[in-house]
């Protein structure tokens, strides 16, 4: 059992360790611009497109704020945007949306050169191999989208709103290669949906709450701005995920190809994650609480998709697991744990039980070497060096100020050590010999 100093001083390097995951302001503001590029070439007036009105947005974790940096140091990020189209010809269907997009960017000479081969749903440019520095090593996918009549406005009262649920308004009509009526249907409606909007409306209002307490700290409408800033400081919810995300790259990453492809996907963890949270404050203590209650979220419905219960905890019989859509229930982020030969669903449970053992592990130990060491094999050994640099740092620059306590058996504790009982503080340093 931890004590009160080492359960501080655990939750201060873990707050550091999810700060470094993140983007750096820099890799933000250059995925800005790359996206507002596109935007502009897409909807110029010298555009086939431009009587569409086109406008690209950013989708998924870059406006939640769950953004990780990649394992790899020459690796890239994931930047996902949506090209939202007002109108559309009369006899277009996903296919010709789809296609147009394409054909303009291949118009483009610079363009031409990143756009990588068609996927399902989007169009993907690939900065990082013309990268000219590694601020700019990331993968941009563009979503081809419709959206109906007022959606602007409807999006931006939802996204001010303290609660929002009335999400079937927010929902976009994408293209999907992979649908039945792809070369066919003309009627959007009638398009695959998607509702990444309202999916983040869903997880910022959990995200937001903390300890029954709404906080302001962060508007979605901000993030959606042509050029929106940087997040500076994240919610504990958001700095979970980001954790989670680094563990699972981690702990899949010298798994074969096929391994690697079948891991947790982010979807699933950042809604389960979201479910699982109740409002802590402390990250150490979101953290705990969410891994301790995340699959205490996953549901079960038999073939005719009605919910069963667990029964002393064990999976019923003939029940699949189901992790619904937040804006669409009936829509299963897990219905490919299902597939023919798929080892999803046992990789999800060996990933869930080795973030507890790692969490366990790095949280028992004392000695800020010995849980340096344990973290590397969690969290990778580049971010853990930086972490306990920074942690360092932040000691040094507490003991100079005169604000750095140390606890008898554990030794540094920060700044607040001035709190626990058996802590002594740390005397100034003036660094003048023998002044």
């Amino acid at each position: 059992m931890i004590n009160d100093n080492q359960k501080k001083q655990f939750n201060e390097i873990l707050e550091i360790l999810s700060e470094n995951l993140s983007i750096t302001k820099t890799q933000h503001e250059a995925a800005v611009q790359s996206y507002v590029a596109v935007g502009k070439y897409l909807s110029n007036e010298n555009s086939s497109l431009a009587p569409y009105q086109p406008y690209i947005k950013p989708q998924g974790s870059f406006i939640i704020g769950t953004t990780i940096q990649s394992i790899d140091p020459d690796g890239d990020i994931d930047l996902d945007v949506v090209c939202e189209f007002k109108i559309k010809p009369a006899n277009w269907a996903q296919f010709h949306l789809k296609t147009a997009v394409g054909n303009r960017l291949n118009e483009s000479t610079m363009y031409r050169d990143m756009l990588d081969d068609e996927g399902r749903r989007c169009w993907t440019l690939m900065y990082r191999d013309n990268a000219v520095s590694a601020n700019q090593r990331y993968h941009m996918d563009i979503l081809p989208a419709l959206i109906s009549s007022g959606y602007s406005i409807i999006l931006e009262r939802a996204m001010s709103a303290d609660t929002y649920e009335e999400f079937d308004k927010l929902r976009l009509s994408i293209t999907d290669k992979e649908e039945s009526n792809y070369y066919s249907e003309t009627l959007a409606e009638f398009w695959k949906q998607s509702n990444p909007y309202g999916y983040a409306i869903w997880f910022m209002n959990i995200a937001k709450t903390i300890n029954g307490i709404k906080k302001r700290t962060y508007s979605l409408n901000e993030a959606v701005k042509p050029v929106p800033e940087y997040q500076e400081k994240r919610l504990p919810l958001q700095r979970v995920v980001q954790l989670l995300k680094r563990h699972r790259d981690i702990y899949f990453q010298n798994e074969t190809e096929e391994v690697k492809k079948q891991k947790p996907i982010s979807c699933i963890i950042t809604t389960l994650a979201a479910r699982a949270y109740r409002g802590e404050e402390e990250l150490i203590d979101a953290l705990w609480g969410v891994i301790n209650r995340m699959e205490n979220e996953i549901e079960f419905r038999d073939a005719q998709g009605q919910r069963v219960m667990r029964v002393n905890g064990i999976k019923p019989y003939g029940a699949t697991e189901w992790i619904s859509n937040p804006t669409n229930l009936s829509e299963n982020f897990a219905d490919r744990w299902n597939d023919q030969d798929s080892i999803r669903r046992e990789n999800f449970y060996k990933w869930l039980e080795q973030v507890k053992t790692d969490l366990r592990e790095a949280q028992s130990i004392s000695g800020l070497q010995n849980i340096s060491e344990s973290l590397k094999r969690a969290f990778g050994k580049d971010t853990v060096v930086k972490t306990f640099a920074n942690f360092g740092d932040r000691s040094r620059l507490l003991t100079e100020t005169g604000g750095n306590y140390v606890d008898r058996k554990i030794g540094i504790v920060g700044a607040v050590g001035a709190t626990i009982s058996n802590a002594s503080k740390v005397k100034a340093h003036n660094f003048h010999g023998n002044e």
